[in-house]
Protein backbone atom coordinates (compact mmCIF):
# COMPACT_ATOMS: atom_id res chain seq x y z
CA UNK A 1 0.00 0.00 0.00
CA UNK A 2 1.48 3.33 -1.06
CA UNK A 3 0.99 6.12 1.48
CA UNK A 4 -0.74 9.36 0.53
CA UNK A 5 2.48 11.22 1.38
CA UNK A 6 4.52 9.17 -1.07
CA UNK A 7 1.88 9.53 -3.78
CA UNK A 8 1.74 13.30 -3.30
CA UNK A 9 5.52 13.71 -3.38
CA UNK A 10 5.86 11.41 -6.38
CA UNK A 11 3.21 13.34 -8.31
CA UNK A 12 4.89 16.69 -7.57
CA UNK A 13 8.30 15.39 -8.64
CA UNK A 14 6.98 13.74 -11.80
CA UNK A 15 4.91 16.81 -12.72
CA UNK A 16 7.94 19.06 -12.22
CA UNK A 17 10.10 16.81 -14.38
CA UNK A 18 7.46 16.59 -17.11
CA UNK A 19 7.02 20.36 -17.17
CA UNK A 20 10.77 20.98 -17.58
CA UNK A 21 11.19 18.34 -20.28
CA UNK A 22 8.10 19.47 -22.21
CA UNK A 23 9.26 23.06 -22.00
CA UNK A 24 12.58 22.12 -23.59
CA UNK A 25 10.94 19.90 -26.21
CA UNK A 26 8.76 22.85 -27.28
CA UNK A 27 11.71 25.24 -27.27
CA UNK A 28 13.92 22.93 -29.36
CA UNK A 29 11.18 21.74 -31.70
CA UNK A 30 11.36 18.08 -30.73
CA UNK A 31 8.12 17.33 -32.54
CA UNK A 32 9.88 17.94 -35.88
CA UNK A 33 12.49 15.80 -37.61
CA UNK A 34 16.12 16.83 -37.10
CA UNK A 35 18.32 14.52 -39.20
CA UNK A 36 21.40 16.57 -38.32
CA UNK A 37 21.13 15.39 -34.70
CA UNK A 38 22.46 11.96 -35.69
CA UNK A 39 25.88 13.45 -36.42
CA UNK A 40 26.00 15.42 -33.17
CA UNK A 41 24.92 12.58 -30.92
CA UNK A 42 27.30 10.04 -32.46
CA UNK A 43 30.35 12.27 -31.97
CA UNK A 44 32.86 11.36 -29.27
CA UNK A 45 33.03 13.67 -26.23
CA UNK A 46 36.58 14.78 -26.97
CA UNK A 47 35.61 15.68 -30.54
CA UNK A 48 32.56 17.58 -29.28
CA UNK A 49 34.83 19.80 -27.16
CA UNK A 50 37.12 20.30 -30.18
CA UNK A 51 34.15 21.23 -32.35
CA UNK A 52 32.84 23.71 -29.80
CA UNK A 53 36.23 25.37 -29.49
CA UNK A 54 36.22 25.60 -33.31
CA UNK A 55 32.81 27.31 -33.07
CA UNK A 56 30.95 24.35 -34.56
CA UNK A 57 27.74 22.71 -33.35
CA UNK A 58 28.44 20.33 -30.47
CA UNK A 59 25.37 18.68 -28.97
CA UNK A 60 21.59 18.79 -28.69
CA UNK A 61 19.40 18.21 -25.64
CA UNK A 62 16.74 16.79 -27.96
CA UNK A 63 18.53 13.43 -27.69
CA UNK A 64 18.16 13.37 -23.90
CA UNK A 65 14.46 14.13 -24.19
CA UNK A 66 14.02 11.27 -26.67
CA UNK A 67 15.96 8.85 -24.47
CA UNK A 68 13.79 9.76 -21.50
CA UNK A 69 10.59 9.28 -23.46
CA UNK A 70 11.75 5.78 -24.35
CA UNK A 71 13.13 4.64 -20.99
CA UNK A 72 12.06 7.05 -18.20
CA UNK A 73 15.73 7.57 -17.31
CA UNK A 74 15.85 11.14 -15.95
CA UNK A 75 15.24 12.41 -12.43
CA UNK A 76 16.40 16.01 -12.09
CA UNK A 77 16.26 18.24 -15.18
CA UNK A 78 18.52 21.30 -15.40
CA UNK A 79 18.24 21.87 -19.14
CA UNK A 80 17.50 25.62 -18.88
CA UNK A 81 20.43 26.25 -16.54
CA UNK A 82 22.69 24.28 -18.89
CA UNK A 83 21.58 26.25 -21.95
CA UNK A 84 21.99 29.51 -20.07
CA UNK A 85 25.51 28.56 -19.08
CA UNK A 86 26.36 27.46 -22.63
CA UNK A 87 25.19 30.82 -24.01
CA UNK A 88 27.26 32.69 -21.41
CA UNK A 89 30.33 30.67 -22.38
CA UNK A 90 29.73 31.33 -26.09
CA UNK A 91 29.45 35.05 -25.35
CA UNK A 92 32.68 35.09 -23.34
CA UNK A 93 34.43 33.07 -26.04
CA UNK A 94 33.35 35.52 -28.72
CA UNK A 95 34.61 38.43 -26.62
CA UNK A 96 37.90 36.98 -25.41
CA UNK A 97 38.76 34.20 -27.84
CA UNK A 98 39.51 32.02 -24.83
CA UNK A 99 37.97 28.58 -24.29
CA UNK A 100 39.90 26.75 -21.61
CA UNK A 101 39.35 23.33 -20.08
CA UNK A 102 39.28 19.73 -21.27
CA UNK A 103 35.48 19.63 -20.91
CA UNK A 104 34.82 23.14 -22.29
CA UNK A 105 31.18 23.35 -23.33
CA UNK A 106 30.60 19.60 -22.95
CA UNK A 107 27.23 18.65 -21.44
CA UNK A 108 27.12 15.61 -19.18
CA UNK A 109 24.65 13.65 -17.10
CA UNK A 110 25.24 12.47 -13.53
CA UNK A 111 23.74 9.66 -11.51
CA UNK A 112 21.13 10.91 -9.04
CA UNK A 113 23.53 10.38 -6.12
CA UNK A 114 25.78 13.28 -7.21
CA UNK A 115 24.90 16.54 -5.47
CA UNK A 116 24.30 19.34 -7.98
CA UNK A 117 23.43 22.85 -6.86
CA UNK A 118 19.75 23.65 -6.91
CA UNK A 119 18.31 20.14 -7.25
CA UNK A 120 17.57 17.11 -5.10
CA UNK A 121 19.59 13.95 -4.59
CA UNK A 122 16.62 11.84 -3.57
CA UNK A 123 17.74 8.22 -4.14
CA UNK A 124 14.13 7.66 -5.16
CA UNK A 125 12.97 8.25 -1.56
CA UNK A 126 10.29 10.79 -0.65
CA UNK A 127 12.01 12.05 2.57
CA UNK A 128 14.88 13.37 0.41
CA UNK A 129 12.66 15.12 -2.14
CA UNK A 130 12.38 18.91 -2.25
CA UNK A 131 15.60 19.23 -0.28
CA UNK A 132 17.94 20.66 -2.93
CA UNK A 133 21.68 21.05 -2.58
CA UNK A 134 21.96 24.77 -1.78
CA UNK A 135 25.57 25.34 -0.76
CA UNK A 136 28.55 25.27 -3.09
CA UNK A 137 30.62 23.18 -0.69
CA UNK A 138 27.94 20.46 -0.76
CA UNK A 139 28.14 19.97 -4.52
CA UNK A 140 29.94 16.76 -5.51
CA UNK A 141 33.66 17.20 -6.01
CA UNK A 142 33.46 15.48 -9.38
CA UNK A 143 30.76 17.95 -10.47
CA UNK A 144 32.88 20.89 -9.30
CA UNK A 145 35.89 19.61 -11.21
CA UNK A 146 33.77 19.01 -14.31
CA UNK A 147 32.55 22.60 -14.12
CA UNK A 148 36.10 23.87 -13.47
CA UNK A 149 37.21 22.23 -16.72
CA UNK A 150 34.37 23.93 -18.61
CA UNK A 151 31.81 21.13 -18.44
CA UNK A 152 28.07 21.70 -18.10
CA UNK A 153 25.91 19.32 -16.00
CA UNK A 154 22.47 19.12 -17.61
CA UNK A 155 20.53 16.32 -15.93
CA UNK A 156 20.55 13.55 -13.34
CA UNK A 157 19.47 9.96 -13.85
CA UNK A 158 17.35 7.36 -12.13
CA UNK A 159 18.39 4.80 -9.50
CA UNK A 160 16.82 1.96 -7.52
CA UNK A 161 15.29 2.89 -4.18
CA UNK A 162 18.19 3.34 -1.67
CA UNK A 163 20.61 1.99 -4.37
CA UNK A 164 20.55 -1.55 -2.89
CA UNK A 165 19.26 -3.36 -5.98
CA UNK A 166 19.85 -3.77 -9.68
CA UNK A 167 16.22 -3.22 -10.73
CA UNK A 168 16.14 0.50 -11.57
CA UNK A 169 12.86 1.42 -9.92
CA UNK A 170 11.65 3.54 -7.02
CA UNK A 171 8.26 4.92 -5.84
CA UNK A 172 9.11 8.51 -6.83
CA UNK A 173 10.31 8.28 -10.43
CA UNK A 174 9.10 4.71 -11.10
CA UNK A 175 10.78 2.27 -13.51
CA UNK A 176 13.58 2.93 -15.95
CA UNK A 177 13.52 0.42 -18.79
CA UNK A 178 16.31 -1.20 -20.76
CA UNK A 179 17.22 0.79 -23.91
CA UNK A 180 17.15 -2.44 -25.97
CA UNK A 181 13.95 -3.97 -24.56
CA UNK A 182 11.29 -2.12 -22.60
CA UNK A 183 10.17 -5.23 -20.71
CA UNK A 184 13.64 -5.56 -19.11
CA UNK A 185 15.61 -3.63 -16.55
CA UNK A 186 18.62 -1.50 -17.40
CA UNK A 187 20.28 -2.59 -14.16
CA UNK A 188 21.29 -0.61 -11.11
CA UNK A 189 22.09 1.37 -9.35
CA UNK A 190 23.56 3.49 -12.18
CA UNK A 191 20.74 2.24 -14.42
CA UNK A 192 19.34 5.53 -15.66
CA UNK A 193 22.85 6.65 -16.56
CA UNK A 194 23.49 3.52 -18.65
CA UNK A 195 20.15 3.84 -20.47
CA UNK A 196 20.75 7.49 -21.33
CA UNK A 197 24.27 6.78 -22.63
CA UNK A 198 23.17 3.78 -24.70
CA UNK A 199 20.57 5.92 -26.48
CA UNK A 200 23.06 8.73 -27.18
CA UNK A 201 21.18 10.99 -24.79
CA UNK A 202 24.42 12.28 -23.23
CA UNK A 203 27.99 12.43 -24.52
CA UNK A 204 29.39 11.16 -21.23
CA UNK A 205 28.07 9.90 -17.91
CA UNK A 206 29.16 9.43 -14.31
CA UNK A 207 28.11 6.54 -12.09
CA UNK A 208 29.13 4.95 -8.82
CA UNK A 209 29.74 1.39 -7.66
CA UNK A 210 29.72 -0.43 -4.34
CA UNK A 211 28.59 -3.89 -5.47
CA UNK A 212 28.39 -3.66 -9.25
CA UNK A 213 26.23 -0.54 -9.43
CA UNK A 214 28.15 0.83 -12.41
CA UNK A 215 29.19 -2.43 -14.05
CA UNK A 216 25.85 -4.30 -14.08
CA UNK A 217 24.03 -1.45 -15.90
CA UNK A 218 26.91 -1.23 -18.39
CA UNK A 219 26.55 -4.97 -19.06
CA UNK A 220 22.74 -4.85 -19.30
CA UNK A 221 22.64 -1.77 -21.54
CA UNK A 222 25.66 -2.40 -23.78
CA UNK A 223 27.92 0.48 -22.72
CA UNK A 224 31.38 0.83 -21.16
CA UNK A 225 32.22 1.68 -17.58
CA UNK A 226 35.19 1.95 -15.24
CA UNK A 227 35.24 1.22 -11.50
CA UNK A 228 38.49 2.60 -10.07
CA UNK A 229 39.85 1.86 -6.57
CA UNK A 230 39.30 4.09 -3.56
CA UNK A 231 41.80 6.88 -3.15
CA UNK A 232 42.40 7.66 -6.82
CA UNK A 233 39.21 9.58 -7.61
CA UNK A 234 37.43 12.25 -5.51
CA UNK A 235 34.24 10.85 -3.98
CA UNK A 236 32.78 13.52 -1.71
CA UNK A 237 29.48 15.30 -2.24
CA UNK A 238 27.25 12.30 -2.90
CA UNK A 239 24.16 11.26 -1.02
CA UNK A 240 24.88 7.86 0.45
CA UNK A 241 22.14 5.53 1.60
CA UNK A 242 24.20 4.48 4.65
CA UNK A 243 26.20 7.40 6.01
CA UNK A 244 29.46 6.46 7.67
CA UNK A 245 29.58 2.91 6.29
CA UNK A 246 33.05 2.00 5.07
CA UNK A 247 32.96 -1.77 5.33
CA UNK A 248 32.90 -1.95 1.53
CA UNK A 249 34.46 0.95 -0.32
CA UNK A 250 32.16 2.61 -2.84
CA UNK A 251 33.68 4.33 -5.86
CA UNK A 252 32.76 6.79 -8.59
CA UNK A 253 33.64 6.33 -12.24
CA UNK A 254 32.95 7.33 -15.84
CA UNK A 255 30.53 5.65 -18.24
CA UNK A 256 30.50 5.98 -22.01
CA UNK A 257 29.84 4.28 -25.32
CA UNK A 258 33.50 3.46 -26.04
CA UNK A 259 36.71 2.93 -24.11
CA UNK A 260 38.06 6.11 -25.72
CA UNK A 261 35.25 7.99 -23.94
CA UNK A 262 36.42 6.55 -20.61
CA UNK A 263 40.06 7.36 -21.34
CA UNK A 264 39.17 10.97 -22.20
CA UNK A 265 37.07 11.31 -19.04
CA UNK A 266 39.67 9.66 -16.79
CA UNK A 267 42.68 11.49 -18.15
CA UNK A 268 40.95 14.86 -17.94
CA UNK A 269 39.45 14.34 -14.48
CA UNK A 270 42.53 12.79 -12.86
CA UNK A 271 44.85 15.40 -14.32
CA UNK A 272 42.62 18.14 -12.95
CA UNK A 273 42.01 16.49 -9.58
CA UNK A 274 45.72 16.11 -8.92
CA UNK A 275 46.74 19.55 -10.14
CA UNK A 276 44.25 21.73 -8.30
CA UNK A 277 44.61 22.99 -4.75
CA UNK A 278 41.41 24.99 -4.47
CA UNK A 279 38.16 24.32 -2.63
CA UNK A 280 37.06 21.74 -5.21
CA UNK A 281 39.11 19.12 -3.37
CA UNK A 282 38.42 20.27 0.18
CA UNK A 283 38.28 17.26 2.45
CA UNK A 284 39.19 14.69 -0.20
CA UNK A 285 41.84 12.10 0.67
CA UNK A 286 43.62 11.18 -2.57
CA UNK A 287 46.87 9.42 -3.23
CA UNK A 288 49.20 11.65 -5.28
CA UNK A 289 48.72 9.69 -8.50
CA UNK A 290 47.87 11.98 -11.41
CA UNK A 291 47.16 10.51 -14.84
CA UNK A 292 50.18 8.94 -16.48
CA UNK A 293 50.64 7.53 -19.96
CA UNK A 294 51.42 3.81 -19.92
CA UNK A 295 52.49 1.09 -22.31
CA UNK A 296 51.02 -2.36 -21.79
CA UNK A 297 52.97 -5.54 -22.62
CA UNK A 298 52.75 -6.66 -26.24
CA UNK A 299 51.99 -10.11 -24.88
CA UNK A 300 49.55 -9.91 -22.01
CA UNK A 301 49.17 -12.71 -19.49
CA UNK A 302 45.44 -13.09 -18.93
CA UNK A 303 43.65 -15.25 -16.39
CA UNK A 304 40.01 -16.03 -17.12
CA UNK A 305 37.06 -17.95 -15.74
CA UNK A 306 33.45 -18.47 -16.73
CA UNK A 307 31.92 -19.88 -13.51
CA UNK A 308 31.59 -18.42 -10.02
CA UNK A 309 30.22 -21.70 -8.59
CA UNK A 310 27.28 -19.94 -6.95
CA UNK A 311 24.91 -19.55 -9.91
CA UNK A 312 25.91 -21.29 -13.13
CA UNK A 313 26.78 -18.81 -15.86
CA UNK A 314 24.40 -18.73 -18.82
CA UNK A 315 25.56 -19.87 -22.28
CA UNK A 316 25.38 -16.27 -23.54
CA UNK A 317 27.69 -14.92 -20.83
CA UNK A 318 30.05 -17.89 -21.12
CA UNK A 319 30.26 -17.29 -24.86
CA UNK A 320 31.12 -13.61 -24.30
CA UNK A 321 34.15 -14.64 -22.23
CA UNK A 322 35.15 -17.46 -24.58
CA UNK A 323 34.95 -15.23 -27.67
CA UNK A 324 37.16 -12.71 -25.86
CA UNK A 325 39.62 -15.47 -24.95
CA UNK A 326 39.76 -16.64 -28.55
CA UNK A 327 40.41 -13.15 -29.89
CA UNK A 328 43.16 -12.53 -27.33
CA UNK A 329 44.87 -15.83 -28.16
CA UNK A 330 44.67 -15.17 -31.88
CA UNK A 331 46.38 -11.82 -31.23
CA UNK A 332 49.28 -13.59 -29.51
CA UNK A 333 48.42 -13.06 -25.85
CA UNK A 334 48.85 -15.78 -23.23
CA UNK A 335 45.43 -16.69 -21.85
CA UNK A 336 45.17 -19.14 -18.95
CA UNK A 337 42.07 -20.62 -17.37
CA UNK A 338 42.10 -19.68 -13.71
CA UNK A 339 39.93 -20.80 -10.80
CA UNK A 340 39.54 -17.93 -8.31
CA UNK A 341 39.37 -18.78 -4.62
CA UNK A 342 35.87 -19.33 -3.19
CA UNK A 343 33.96 -16.41 -4.73
CA UNK A 344 31.00 -17.19 -2.47
CA UNK A 345 33.14 -16.04 0.47
CA UNK A 346 33.25 -12.55 -1.06
CA UNK A 347 29.43 -12.49 -1.16
CA UNK A 348 29.25 -13.65 2.47
CA UNK A 349 31.63 -10.89 3.52
CA UNK A 350 29.64 -8.31 1.56
CA UNK A 351 26.30 -9.45 2.97
CA UNK A 352 27.74 -9.75 6.46
CA UNK A 353 29.09 -6.21 6.48
CA UNK A 354 26.22 -4.43 4.73
CA UNK A 355 23.57 -6.07 6.95
CA UNK A 356 25.37 -5.40 10.24
CA UNK A 357 22.85 -2.87 11.55
CA UNK A 358 19.93 -4.90 10.22
CA UNK A 359 19.63 -2.39 7.34
CA UNK A 360 18.09 0.11 9.77
CA UNK A 361 20.11 3.03 8.41
CA UNK A 362 19.47 2.07 4.81
CA UNK A 363 15.74 1.57 5.27
CA UNK A 364 15.58 4.79 7.28
CA UNK A 365 15.81 6.60 3.93
CA UNK A 366 12.42 5.46 2.68
CA UNK A 367 10.17 6.86 5.42
CA UNK A 368 6.58 5.94 4.62
CA UNK A 369 7.43 4.79 1.09
CA UNK A 370 6.72 1.14 0.25
CA UNK A 371 9.85 -0.97 -0.03
CA UNK A 372 10.59 -2.08 -3.59
CA UNK A 373 10.29 -5.82 -4.19
CA UNK A 374 13.86 -6.04 -5.51
CA UNK A 375 15.07 -5.40 -1.96
CA UNK A 376 13.10 -8.24 -0.35
CA UNK A 377 15.62 -11.06 -0.40
CA UNK A 378 18.49 -8.74 0.53
CA UNK A 379 16.74 -7.46 3.65
CA UNK A 380 14.75 -10.58 4.59
CA UNK A 381 17.30 -12.06 6.97
CA UNK A 382 17.65 -8.86 8.95
CA UNK A 383 13.91 -8.75 9.73
CA UNK A 384 13.57 -12.23 11.19
CA UNK A 385 13.91 -13.00 14.90
CA UNK A 386 17.26 -14.68 15.50
CA UNK A 387 15.70 -18.05 16.41
CA UNK A 388 13.53 -18.11 13.27
CA UNK A 389 16.53 -17.02 11.20
CA UNK A 390 18.54 -19.96 12.54
CA UNK A 391 15.69 -22.43 12.00
CA UNK A 392 15.19 -21.32 8.39
CA UNK A 393 18.91 -21.63 7.74
CA UNK A 394 18.88 -25.17 9.17
CA UNK A 395 15.88 -26.13 7.00
CA UNK A 396 17.54 -24.80 3.82
CA UNK A 397 20.77 -26.62 4.66
CA UNK A 398 19.54 -29.95 6.03
CA UNK A 399 16.08 -30.49 4.53
CA UNK A 400 16.32 -28.63 1.23
CA UNK A 401 19.97 -29.60 0.78
CA UNK A 402 21.30 -26.21 -0.33
CA UNK A 403 24.23 -25.64 2.01
CA UNK A 404 25.64 -22.84 -0.12
CA UNK A 405 22.46 -20.76 -0.01
CA UNK A 406 22.08 -21.46 3.70
CA UNK A 407 25.61 -20.28 4.45
CA UNK A 408 25.02 -17.00 2.60
CA UNK A 409 21.62 -16.48 4.24
CA UNK A 410 23.25 -16.99 7.65
CA UNK A 411 25.43 -13.89 7.17
CA UNK A 412 22.52 -11.54 6.47
CA UNK A 413 21.42 -10.56 9.98
CA UNK A 414 22.08 -7.87 12.57
CA UNK A 415 25.45 -8.19 14.32
CA UNK A 416 27.33 -7.07 17.35
CA UNK A 417 30.32 -4.75 17.06
CA UNK A 418 32.57 -7.76 17.64
CA UNK A 419 30.94 -9.66 14.77
CA UNK A 420 31.27 -6.61 12.50
CA UNK A 421 34.99 -6.53 13.24
CA UNK A 422 35.21 -10.25 12.50
CA UNK A 423 33.65 -9.74 9.07
CA UNK A 424 35.99 -6.83 8.43
CA UNK A 425 38.90 -9.13 9.24
CA UNK A 426 37.47 -11.77 6.87
CA UNK A 427 37.34 -9.11 4.15
CA UNK A 428 41.04 -8.34 4.60
CA UNK A 429 42.05 -12.00 4.70
CA UNK A 430 40.14 -12.75 1.50
CA UNK A 431 41.28 -9.63 -0.37
CA UNK A 432 44.93 -10.10 0.53
CA UNK A 433 44.91 -13.78 -0.41
CA UNK A 434 43.20 -12.99 -3.73
CA UNK A 435 45.70 -10.26 -4.63
CA UNK A 436 48.68 -12.42 -3.70
CA UNK A 437 47.44 -15.37 -5.75
CA UNK A 438 46.51 -13.36 -8.84
CA UNK A 439 49.16 -10.69 -9.10
CA UNK A 440 52.17 -12.16 -7.27
CA UNK A 441 51.96 -15.93 -7.77
CA UNK A 442 50.32 -16.12 -11.21
CA UNK A 443 51.64 -12.71 -12.30
CA UNK A 444 48.61 -11.99 -14.46
CA UNK A 445 48.39 -8.66 -16.24
CA UNK A 446 44.62 -8.87 -16.24
CA UNK A 447 41.65 -11.03 -15.37
CA UNK A 448 38.70 -11.65 -17.66
CA UNK A 449 35.33 -12.92 -16.41
CA UNK A 450 31.56 -12.51 -16.71
CA UNK A 451 29.88 -9.41 -15.33
CA UNK A 452 26.94 -11.52 -14.22
CA UNK A 453 25.59 -14.98 -14.88
CA UNK A 454 22.86 -13.62 -17.17
CA UNK A 455 22.06 -10.72 -19.53
CA UNK A 456 19.39 -8.15 -18.68
CA UNK A 457 16.47 -9.57 -16.69
CA UNK A 458 12.76 -8.88 -17.04
CA UNK A 459 11.26 -6.36 -14.65
CA UNK A 460 10.57 -8.00 -11.31
CA UNK A 461 12.88 -10.97 -11.90
CA UNK A 462 15.55 -9.54 -9.61
CA UNK A 463 13.21 -9.92 -6.61
CA UNK A 464 14.82 -13.14 -5.37
CA UNK A 465 18.00 -13.03 -7.41
CA UNK A 466 20.15 -10.40 -5.71
CA UNK A 467 23.02 -12.94 -5.30
CA UNK A 468 23.50 -12.71 -9.09
CA UNK A 469 25.68 -9.70 -8.31
CA UNK A 470 28.38 -11.93 -6.78
CA UNK A 471 30.68 -11.57 -9.80
CA UNK A 472 30.81 -7.79 -9.40
CA UNK A 473 30.73 -7.79 -5.59
CA UNK A 474 33.94 -9.83 -5.66
CA UNK A 475 35.94 -6.83 -6.89
CA UNK A 476 34.41 -4.43 -4.37
CA UNK A 477 35.52 -6.73 -1.58
CA UNK A 478 39.01 -7.04 -3.12
CA UNK A 479 38.94 -3.34 -4.19
CA UNK A 480 40.27 -3.88 -7.70
CA UNK A 481 40.25 -1.64 -10.75
CA UNK A 482 37.62 -3.05 -13.13
CA UNK A 483 36.22 -2.10 -16.51
CA UNK A 484 33.25 -3.43 -18.47
CA UNK A 485 32.86 -3.48 -22.24
CA UNK A 486 30.15 -5.06 -24.42
CA UNK A 487 31.46 -7.91 -26.57
CA UNK A 488 28.46 -9.69 -28.14
CA UNK A 489 24.69 -10.08 -28.19
CA UNK A 490 22.48 -12.96 -27.12
CA UNK A 491 21.87 -15.36 -29.98
CA UNK A 492 18.94 -17.72 -29.47
CA UNK A 493 20.53 -20.32 -31.76
CA UNK A 494 23.84 -20.34 -29.88
CA UNK A 495 22.82 -19.54 -26.32
CA UNK A 496 19.86 -21.76 -25.44
CA UNK A 497 20.29 -24.17 -22.53
CA UNK A 498 19.29 -27.83 -22.48
CA UNK A 499 17.19 -29.67 -19.92
CA UNK A 500 20.31 -31.15 -18.32
CA UNK A 501 22.14 -27.82 -18.20
CA UNK A 502 22.49 -27.88 -14.41
CA UNK A 503 23.57 -31.52 -14.07
CA UNK A 504 27.21 -30.66 -13.41
CA UNK A 505 26.57 -27.49 -11.40
CA UNK A 506 28.24 -26.87 -8.04
CA UNK A 507 26.10 -23.85 -7.23
CA UNK A 508 22.97 -23.11 -5.22
CA UNK A 509 20.12 -25.17 -6.65
CA UNK A 510 17.54 -22.82 -5.12
CA UNK A 511 18.93 -19.84 -7.01
CA UNK A 512 19.72 -21.78 -10.18
CA UNK A 513 16.19 -23.16 -10.41
CA UNK A 514 14.88 -19.58 -10.46
CA UNK A 515 17.29 -18.72 -13.24
CA UNK A 516 17.18 -21.85 -15.43
CA UNK A 517 14.11 -23.81 -14.36
CA UNK A 518 10.78 -23.82 -16.17
CA UNK A 519 9.71 -20.21 -16.62
CA UNK A 520 13.05 -19.10 -15.18
CA UNK A 521 14.81 -15.78 -15.63
CA UNK A 522 17.12 -16.95 -18.43
CA UNK A 523 15.52 -17.50 -21.83
CA UNK A 524 17.80 -17.09 -24.84
CA UNK A 525 14.86 -16.78 -27.23
CA UNK A 526 13.32 -13.90 -25.29
CA UNK A 527 16.75 -12.36 -24.70
CA UNK A 528 17.82 -12.54 -28.35
CA UNK A 529 19.72 -9.39 -29.31
CA UNK A 530 20.47 -8.15 -25.79
CA UNK A 531 24.05 -6.97 -25.20
CA UNK A 532 26.49 -9.06 -23.16
CA UNK A 533 29.59 -7.61 -21.54
CA UNK A 534 32.70 -8.87 -19.76
CA UNK A 535 34.77 -7.60 -16.86
CA UNK A 536 38.42 -6.67 -17.38
CA UNK A 537 40.25 -6.53 -14.07
CA UNK A 538 43.63 -5.07 -13.16
CA UNK A 539 45.68 -4.27 -10.11
CA UNK A 540 44.80 -1.48 -7.73
CA UNK A 541 46.00 2.01 -8.79
CA UNK A 542 46.42 0.92 -12.41
CA UNK A 543 43.40 2.57 -14.03
CA UNK A 544 45.47 3.63 -17.04
CA UNK A 545 46.65 0.08 -17.70
CA UNK A 546 43.16 -1.35 -17.29
CA UNK A 547 41.79 1.18 -19.78
CA UNK A 548 44.49 0.27 -22.30
CA UNK A 549 43.71 -3.45 -21.87
CA UNK A 550 40.02 -2.67 -22.34
CA UNK A 551 40.85 -0.78 -25.52
CA UNK A 552 42.94 -3.72 -26.75
CA UNK A 553 40.05 -6.16 -26.32
CA UNK A 554 37.53 -3.67 -27.70
CA UNK A 555 39.63 -3.42 -30.86
CA UNK A 556 39.84 -7.19 -31.21
CA UNK A 557 36.12 -7.76 -30.64
CA UNK A 558 34.79 -4.99 -32.87
CA UNK A 559 31.40 -4.82 -31.11
CA UNK A 560 28.84 -2.75 -32.98
CA UNK A 561 26.41 -0.85 -30.76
Amino acid sequence: MVSSTTLAVAKRKQDERERLIKQMEDELGCASEHPEDQEYTHTKPEQIVYNLKAKKQGWTIRSACAAHRKTNCLTEVVFEDALRRAREMDKDFAATGTAEGDFWGLPSSFKDTYNILGVDSSLGCSPHCFDPTDKGDAEATLVKLFRKAGGIPFCKTNVPQTLLAFECRNPIFLTTTNPHSSDRTCGGSSGGEAALIALHGTPLGWGSDIGGSLRIPAHYSGVCGLKPVRGRWPVMGQRNSVKGFDGIKGMVGPMGRTVDDLIFASKSMLSLAHSTADIALKGEVLLPLPWKEVDIPKKLKVGYWTQDNLIKTSPACVRAVEESVRKLREAGHEVVEFHPPNIAEALKVFAGLTSSDGYKTLLGNIGSDPMESSMRLVTLGSKLPSLLHSVLGWVVDNLLGDRLFASIFATSRPKSVQEFWEFTARREVYANAFRKLVWEEHKFDMLLCPVQAVPALEHGATKFLSPLSVSTILFNVVDSTVGVIPVTRVDEALDSHSEGFLNDSEGSWILEKRVYGKGGAYDAEKMHGLPVGVQIVGREWQEEKVLEMMKTLEGLIGYQA
